[in-house]
Protein backbone atom coordinates (compact mmCIF):
# COMPACT_ATOMS: atom_id res chain seq x y z
CA UNK A 1 0.00 0.00 0.00
CA UNK A 2 1.45 3.47 -1.17
CA UNK A 3 0.77 6.70 0.81
CA UNK A 4 -1.80 7.84 -1.19
CA UNK A 5 -3.99 5.03 -1.03
CA UNK A 6 -2.92 4.96 2.87
CA UNK A 7 -4.19 8.49 3.24
CA UNK A 8 -7.71 8.22 0.98
CA UNK A 9 -8.73 5.21 3.45
CA UNK A 10 -8.45 7.45 6.18
CA UNK A 11 -9.85 10.22 5.21
CA UNK A 12 -12.83 7.85 3.67
CA UNK A 13 -13.26 6.90 7.75
CA UNK A 14 -12.89 10.24 8.68
CA UNK A 15 -13.56 13.40 6.70
CA UNK A 16 -12.67 15.70 9.44
CA UNK A 17 -11.42 15.40 13.25
CA UNK A 18 -14.34 17.27 14.90
CA UNK A 19 -13.97 15.06 17.93
CA UNK A 20 -10.36 15.91 17.95
CA UNK A 21 -11.17 19.38 17.69
CA UNK A 22 -14.09 19.75 20.00
CA UNK A 23 -11.75 18.73 22.65
CA UNK A 24 -9.19 21.25 21.57
CA UNK A 25 -11.89 23.68 21.74
CA UNK A 26 -13.37 22.83 24.97
CA UNK A 27 -10.33 22.54 26.82
CA UNK A 28 -9.07 26.20 25.73
CA UNK A 29 -12.33 27.58 26.85
CA UNK A 30 -12.56 26.08 30.39
CA UNK A 31 -8.66 27.06 30.67
CA UNK A 32 -10.38 30.92 29.43
CA UNK A 33 -12.97 30.87 32.28
CA UNK A 34 -10.37 29.58 35.18
CA UNK A 35 -7.86 32.61 33.87
CA UNK A 36 -11.04 34.98 34.03
CA UNK A 37 -11.76 33.77 37.49
CA UNK A 38 -8.00 33.65 39.20
CA UNK A 39 -6.68 36.49 36.70
CA UNK A 40 -3.62 34.46 36.65
CA UNK A 41 -2.74 32.75 32.96
CA UNK A 42 0.26 30.95 33.93
CA UNK A 43 -0.47 29.19 37.26
CA UNK A 44 -3.86 28.32 38.22
CA UNK A 45 -3.93 28.45 42.06
CA UNK A 46 -4.38 24.86 43.57
CA UNK A 47 -8.10 25.69 45.76
CA UNK A 48 -9.17 27.39 42.35
CA UNK A 49 -8.25 23.54 40.69
CA UNK A 50 -10.15 22.11 43.43
CA UNK A 51 -13.11 23.79 43.04
CA UNK A 52 -13.42 23.66 39.68
CA UNK A 53 -13.37 19.94 39.84
CA UNK A 54 -9.89 18.36 40.39
CA UNK A 55 -8.93 15.19 41.07
CA UNK A 56 -8.19 15.07 44.79
CA UNK A 57 -8.32 12.17 46.58
CA UNK A 58 -10.44 13.27 49.51
CA UNK A 59 -13.20 14.73 47.98
CA UNK A 60 -13.35 11.77 44.81
CA UNK A 61 -12.75 8.82 48.22
CA UNK A 62 -16.15 10.71 49.81
CA UNK A 63 -18.17 10.25 46.79
CA UNK A 64 -17.37 13.32 43.96
CA UNK A 65 -16.35 10.37 41.36
CA UNK A 66 -17.02 12.70 38.69
CA UNK A 67 -13.76 14.54 39.45
CA UNK A 68 -12.52 11.68 37.73
CA UNK A 69 -13.76 12.89 34.39
CA UNK A 70 -13.97 16.73 34.82
CA UNK A 71 -10.19 16.67 35.85
CA UNK A 72 -9.38 15.86 32.28
CA UNK A 73 -10.19 19.55 30.76
CA UNK A 74 -8.65 21.42 33.48
CA UNK A 75 -4.75 22.94 33.31
CA UNK A 76 -3.02 24.36 35.69
CA UNK A 77 -1.12 27.39 33.75
CA UNK A 78 -0.98 28.32 30.16
CA UNK A 79 1.98 26.47 29.32
CA UNK A 80 0.11 23.27 30.59
CA UNK A 81 -2.75 23.33 28.22
CA UNK A 82 -0.62 25.21 25.36
CA UNK A 83 1.73 21.85 25.44
CA UNK A 84 -1.05 19.27 26.06
CA UNK A 85 -3.64 20.76 23.09
CA UNK A 86 -0.81 20.51 20.68
CA UNK A 87 -0.25 17.26 21.30
CA UNK A 88 -3.74 16.35 21.22
CA UNK A 89 -3.94 17.82 17.94
CA UNK A 90 -1.26 16.33 16.30
CA UNK A 91 -2.01 13.04 17.07
CA UNK A 92 -5.58 12.82 17.71
CA UNK A 93 -6.28 13.40 14.10
CA UNK A 94 -4.31 10.61 13.25
CA UNK A 95 -5.69 8.27 15.94
CA UNK A 96 -9.49 9.36 15.42
CA UNK A 97 -9.24 8.68 11.43
CA UNK A 98 -7.75 5.17 12.87
CA UNK A 99 -10.00 4.41 14.96
CA UNK A 100 -12.96 6.70 14.10
CA UNK A 101 -14.53 9.09 16.25
CA UNK A 102 -16.36 7.27 18.93
CA UNK A 103 -13.65 5.23 18.82
CA UNK A 104 -11.06 7.62 19.80
CA UNK A 105 -13.44 9.75 22.04
CA UNK A 106 -13.60 5.75 23.96
CA UNK A 107 -10.00 5.96 23.63
CA UNK A 108 -9.65 9.53 24.78
CA UNK A 109 -12.13 8.89 27.82
CA UNK A 110 -11.01 5.40 28.91
CA UNK A 111 -7.86 6.12 28.60
CA UNK A 112 -7.53 9.33 31.07
CA UNK A 113 -10.17 7.86 33.37
CA UNK A 114 -7.83 4.99 33.90
CA UNK A 115 -4.37 7.36 34.17
CA UNK A 116 -6.45 9.42 36.88
CA UNK A 117 -6.98 6.60 39.06
CA UNK A 118 -3.14 5.81 38.59
CA UNK A 119 -2.75 9.29 39.67
CA UNK A 120 -4.97 8.82 42.51
CA UNK A 121 -3.54 5.30 43.56
CA UNK A 122 0.00 6.74 43.64
CA UNK A 123 -0.45 10.00 45.40
CA UNK A 124 -3.39 11.68 47.26
CA UNK A 125 -2.15 14.71 48.58
CA UNK A 126 -2.31 16.96 45.78
CA UNK A 127 -5.04 18.27 43.37
CA UNK A 128 -3.94 16.28 40.01
CA UNK A 129 -5.53 17.98 36.96
CA UNK A 130 -5.49 18.41 33.13
CA UNK A 131 -5.18 16.02 29.62
CA UNK A 132 -2.11 14.93 29.79
CA UNK A 133 -3.43 10.94 30.81
CA UNK A 134 -5.58 11.15 27.89
CA UNK A 135 -3.13 12.41 25.60
CA UNK A 136 -1.07 9.35 26.14
CA UNK A 137 -3.51 7.44 26.09
CA UNK A 138 -4.21 8.73 22.19
CA UNK A 139 -0.81 8.12 21.77
CA UNK A 140 -0.28 4.47 23.46
CA UNK A 141 -3.35 3.86 20.99
CA UNK A 142 -1.17 4.87 18.22
CA UNK A 143 1.66 2.96 18.98
CA UNK A 144 -0.93 -0.07 19.71
CA UNK A 145 -2.25 0.31 16.00
CA UNK A 146 1.29 0.32 14.39
CA UNK A 147 2.58 -2.49 16.58
CA UNK A 148 -0.96 -4.99 15.42
CA UNK A 149 -1.39 -3.44 11.95
CA UNK A 150 1.71 -2.98 10.61
CA UNK A 151 0.88 -4.12 7.15
CA UNK A 152 -2.24 -1.47 7.06
CA UNK A 153 0.29 1.00 6.73
CA UNK A 154 2.82 2.34 4.42
CA UNK A 155 6.73 1.68 5.32
CA UNK A 156 8.12 5.34 5.54
CA UNK A 157 4.79 6.31 7.26
CA UNK A 158 5.19 3.30 9.87
CA UNK A 159 8.82 4.33 10.16
CA UNK A 160 7.93 8.28 10.68
CA UNK A 161 4.65 7.31 13.26
CA UNK A 162 6.90 5.12 15.38
CA UNK A 163 9.50 7.01 15.65
CA UNK A 164 7.54 10.74 16.50
CA UNK A 165 5.33 8.43 19.03
CA UNK A 166 8.29 7.29 20.62
CA UNK A 167 9.35 10.06 20.77
CA UNK A 168 6.69 12.02 22.37
CA UNK A 169 6.37 9.22 25.40
CA UNK A 170 10.30 8.88 25.68
CA UNK A 171 11.16 12.59 26.02
CA UNK A 172 7.58 13.14 27.78
CA UNK A 173 8.53 10.14 30.79
CA UNK A 174 12.18 11.43 30.85
CA UNK A 175 10.72 14.76 31.92
CA UNK A 176 8.12 13.73 34.38
CA UNK A 177 10.92 11.66 36.38
CA UNK A 178 13.34 14.99 35.77
CA UNK A 179 11.08 17.85 36.86
CA UNK A 180 8.82 18.14 39.92
CA UNK A 181 4.82 18.68 40.16
CA UNK A 182 4.64 16.75 36.81
CA UNK A 183 2.16 13.20 37.04
CA UNK A 184 3.62 10.97 35.72
CA UNK A 185 1.60 8.15 37.32
CA UNK A 186 -1.02 9.40 35.08
CA UNK A 187 1.25 9.74 31.74
CA UNK A 188 1.66 5.74 32.75
CA UNK A 189 -1.54 4.93 33.40
CA UNK A 190 -3.21 6.39 30.35
CA UNK A 191 -0.31 5.17 28.34
CA UNK A 192 -1.32 1.56 29.71
CA UNK A 193 -5.31 2.52 29.16
CA UNK A 194 -4.68 3.59 25.58
CA UNK A 195 -2.23 0.39 24.59
CA UNK A 196 -5.01 -1.61 25.70
CA UNK A 197 -7.75 -0.28 24.15
CA UNK A 198 -5.84 0.21 20.91
CA UNK A 199 -4.67 -3.26 20.64
CA UNK A 200 -8.33 -4.61 21.69
CA UNK A 201 -9.76 -2.12 18.89
CA UNK A 202 -7.36 -1.81 16.15
CA UNK A 203 -8.60 -2.93 12.45
CA UNK A 204 -7.01 -2.98 9.04
CA UNK A 205 -7.29 0.09 7.39
CA UNK A 206 -9.08 -1.37 4.59
CA UNK A 207 -11.54 -2.94 7.11
CA UNK A 208 -14.80 -1.43 6.61
CA UNK A 209 -15.44 -0.30 10.10
CA UNK A 210 -12.78 1.39 12.59
CA UNK A 211 -13.75 -0.68 15.23
CA UNK A 212 -15.69 -4.43 15.72
CA UNK A 213 -17.46 -2.96 18.66
CA UNK A 214 -19.12 -6.70 19.72
CA UNK A 215 -16.10 -8.84 18.98
CA UNK A 216 -14.52 -10.79 21.48
CA UNK A 217 -10.93 -8.39 21.15
CA UNK A 218 -13.00 -5.62 21.60
CA UNK A 219 -14.89 -6.78 24.62
CA UNK A 220 -12.25 -7.85 26.02
CA UNK A 221 -10.32 -4.75 26.20
CA UNK A 222 -13.06 -3.27 27.71
CA UNK A 223 -13.44 -5.22 30.43
CA UNK A 224 -9.10 -5.49 31.00
CA UNK A 225 -9.91 -1.44 31.07
CA UNK A 226 -12.17 -1.51 33.55
CA UNK A 227 -10.46 -4.43 35.69
CA UNK A 228 -7.83 -2.73 36.11
CA UNK A 229 -9.19 0.79 36.96
CA UNK A 230 -11.26 -1.20 39.89
CA UNK A 231 -8.14 -2.65 40.82
CA UNK A 232 -6.87 0.83 41.17
CA UNK A 233 -9.56 2.30 42.74
CA UNK A 234 -9.13 -0.55 45.51
CA UNK A 235 -5.58 -0.36 46.58
CA UNK A 236 -5.52 3.72 46.45
CA UNK A 237 -5.03 4.38 50.12
CA UNK A 238 -7.87 5.63 51.88
CA UNK A 239 -7.17 9.38 53.28
CA UNK A 240 -10.88 11.03 53.85
CA UNK A 241 -11.49 10.29 57.23
CA UNK A 242 -7.89 12.25 57.68
CA UNK A 243 -8.94 15.22 55.94
CA UNK A 244 -12.24 15.37 57.62
CA UNK A 245 -10.40 15.14 60.88
CA UNK A 246 -7.52 18.00 59.67
CA UNK A 247 -10.59 19.99 58.13
CA UNK A 248 -12.33 19.73 61.45
CA UNK A 249 -9.25 20.95 63.36
CA UNK A 250 -9.09 24.11 61.03
CA UNK A 251 -12.22 24.89 61.62
CA UNK A 252 -11.86 24.63 65.22
CA UNK A 253 -8.77 26.96 65.26
CA UNK A 254 -10.45 29.11 62.54
CA UNK A 255 -13.29 29.79 65.58
CA UNK A 256 -10.45 29.86 68.43
CA UNK A 257 -8.65 32.47 66.62
CA UNK A 258 -11.93 34.96 66.11
CA UNK A 259 -13.11 34.11 69.86
CA UNK A 260 -9.60 34.63 70.85
CA UNK A 261 -9.68 38.11 69.31
CA UNK A 262 -12.87 39.18 70.09
CA UNK A 263 -12.37 38.41 73.91
CA UNK A 264 -9.13 40.59 73.64
CA UNK A 265 -11.06 43.65 72.83
CA UNK A 266 -13.52 43.21 74.96
CA UNK A 267 -10.72 43.02 77.60
CA UNK A 268 -8.92 46.00 76.61
CA UNK A 269 -12.13 48.12 76.38
CA UNK A 270 -13.27 46.94 80.00
CA UNK A 271 -9.68 47.87 81.06
CA UNK A 272 -10.16 51.45 79.75
CA UNK A 273 -13.85 52.02 80.52
CA UNK A 274 -12.14 51.65 84.56
CA UNK A 275 -9.43 53.89 83.95
CA UNK A 276 -12.01 56.57 82.50
CA UNK A 277 -14.20 55.83 85.64
CA UNK A 278 -17.21 54.61 82.97
CA UNK A 279 -17.39 51.57 84.85
CA UNK A 280 -17.25 50.37 88.65
CA UNK A 281 -14.88 47.77 89.72
CA UNK A 282 -17.84 45.55 90.73
CA UNK A 283 -19.32 45.89 87.43
CA UNK A 284 -15.80 44.74 86.18
CA UNK A 285 -15.39 41.83 88.45
CA UNK A 286 -19.30 40.87 87.39
CA UNK A 287 -18.00 41.10 83.66
CA UNK A 288 -15.00 38.92 84.46
CA UNK A 289 -16.63 36.41 86.00
CA UNK A 290 -19.95 35.77 84.36
CA UNK A 291 -18.58 36.05 80.81
CA UNK A 292 -14.87 36.38 80.02
CA UNK A 293 -13.54 33.64 82.05
CA UNK A 294 -16.53 31.17 80.71
CA UNK A 295 -15.65 32.42 77.33
CA UNK A 296 -12.26 31.27 77.94
CA UNK A 297 -13.32 27.86 79.27
CA UNK A 298 -15.16 27.25 76.49
CA UNK A 299 -12.38 27.85 73.73
CA UNK A 300 -9.62 25.68 76.25
CA UNK A 301 -12.32 23.06 75.78
CA UNK A 302 -12.93 23.27 72.41
CA UNK A 303 -8.74 22.87 71.61
CA UNK A 304 -8.66 20.11 74.27
CA UNK A 305 -11.43 17.99 72.73
CA UNK A 306 -10.03 19.14 68.85
CA UNK A 307 -7.87 16.35 67.00
CA UNK A 308 -5.24 17.64 65.78
CA UNK A 309 -3.03 16.29 62.55
CA UNK A 310 0.30 14.79 63.81
CA UNK A 311 2.35 17.94 62.37
CA UNK A 312 -0.35 20.41 63.92
CA UNK A 313 -0.17 18.95 67.74
CA UNK A 314 2.17 20.85 69.12
CA UNK A 315 0.36 23.74 67.93
CA UNK A 316 -2.68 22.27 69.22
CA UNK A 317 -0.96 21.98 72.80
CA UNK A 318 0.91 25.18 72.88
CA UNK A 319 -2.70 27.14 72.32
CA UNK A 320 -4.31 25.16 75.09
CA UNK A 321 -1.52 26.67 77.17
CA UNK A 322 -1.64 30.06 75.96
CA UNK A 323 -5.15 29.80 75.99
CA UNK A 324 -5.07 28.78 79.69
CA UNK A 325 -2.19 31.56 81.05
CA UNK A 326 -4.86 34.26 79.40
CA UNK A 327 -7.87 32.59 81.66
CA UNK A 328 -5.65 32.69 84.64
CA UNK A 329 -4.81 35.87 84.31
CA UNK A 330 -8.11 36.90 84.15
CA UNK A 331 -8.75 35.23 87.15
CA UNK A 332 -6.21 37.15 88.94
CA UNK A 333 -7.43 40.05 87.47
CA UNK A 334 -10.90 38.99 89.38
CA UNK A 335 -9.12 38.46 92.65
CA UNK A 336 -7.28 41.68 92.72
CA UNK A 337 -10.79 43.31 92.80
CA UNK A 338 -12.46 41.24 95.32
CA UNK A 339 -9.44 41.49 97.37
CA UNK A 340 -7.75 45.18 96.45
CA UNK A 341 -4.31 43.86 96.94
CA UNK A 342 -1.69 44.81 94.17
CA UNK A 343 -0.18 41.34 94.33
CA UNK A 344 -3.20 40.08 92.05
CA UNK A 345 -2.61 42.77 89.87
CA UNK A 346 0.87 41.93 89.14
CA UNK A 347 0.05 38.11 89.32
CA UNK A 348 -2.49 38.97 86.28
CA UNK A 349 0.37 41.21 84.36
CA UNK A 350 2.99 38.42 84.54
CA UNK A 351 0.25 36.06 83.61
CA UNK A 352 -0.55 38.34 80.28
CA UNK A 353 3.67 38.66 79.47
CA UNK A 354 3.84 34.47 79.68
CA UNK A 355 1.08 34.32 77.56
CA UNK A 356 2.47 36.88 74.77
CA UNK A 357 5.71 34.88 75.41
CA UNK A 358 4.04 31.61 73.99
CA UNK A 359 2.24 33.23 71.34
CA UNK A 360 6.24 34.37 69.97
CA UNK A 361 7.68 30.95 70.22
CA UNK A 362 4.86 29.69 68.60
CA UNK A 363 5.45 31.79 65.24
CA UNK A 364 8.97 31.23 65.80
CA UNK A 365 9.24 27.57 65.69
CA UNK A 366 6.69 27.96 62.80
CA UNK A 367 8.56 30.08 60.84
CA UNK A 368 11.98 27.52 61.19
CA UNK A 369 9.72 24.51 60.33
CA UNK A 370 8.49 26.94 57.24
CA UNK A 371 11.90 27.91 56.33
CA UNK A 372 13.19 24.18 56.04
CA UNK A 373 10.32 22.82 54.02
Amino acid sequence: MNYDTFANLLFSRVRRADVTLALVIINAIIFALLVAMSRNAMQIPSDLLIRAGGNFAPLVQKGELWRLFSALFLHGGLLHVGLNMFALYQAGQVVERLFGRLGFLVIYVGAGLLGNLASLWWKQGSVSVGASGAIFGVYGALLAYLLLQRGSVPGEVFREMRSGTLGFIGYSLFAGFSLPGIDNAAHLGGLAGGMILGLAFAEPVVSSRPVRWLSPRALGGVLVLVALGLTLWQQTPEVVRRYQADSAYQQTLQRFILDEQELLREQAALMDSLRQRRLTEAAALEVLEHDFLPRWERLINQLSGATAPAPSEWQRQELVAYASTRRDAVKALAQAFETRQMVWVERSRALQVQADNILLQMRLRHSVEAGAR
